[in-house]
This record gives structure tokens, sequence and C-alpha cells, in this order.
């Protein structure tokens, strides 16, 4: 599968730091999109922070690779 370049470019988002792969998956037609707003309160409060994160990391990510 090597030979034949089989997932050439895939990151796994376990070896990457803060364990965020900036790889868009979803159509041209899908990304952008929110489909998750969490509130402020119990668990979602906590998800609302790491979600925020992630955008930090990948955005990171992207202005060291321009």
């Amino acid at each position: 599968m090597k030979e034949l370049e089989y997932g050439k470019g895939y990151q796994y988002a376990h070896d990457e730091e803060g364990r965020v792969a900036d790889m868009d998956c979803l159509p041209e037609s899908l990304r952008g999109r929110t489909y998750f707003k969490p509130t402020q309160e119990g668990r979602e409060k906590q998800l609302a922070a790491r979600m925020e994160e992630i955008r930090q990391i990948r955005t990171g990510k992207r202005t060291r690779t321009t």
C-alpha cells in the first residue's frame, strides 16, 4: 500500500500537536458550518473550551504553513 501512496498526506491526530490534525475531511459544500453550539452549562462549558482550543491550534498551524 505504501508503494501506491495509500494514505499519503493523512494526518493522524494523536501524532499531532495538541492532538489536532489540520485536515478538512468534509466536502467543500459542508465546510465552515456550525453543527453544535455548546452552552456555558455543565459539560458543555468544557466542550466549548476544547472547541476553542482546537480552533486556535488549527489557526496556528495554518499560519505557520502559509
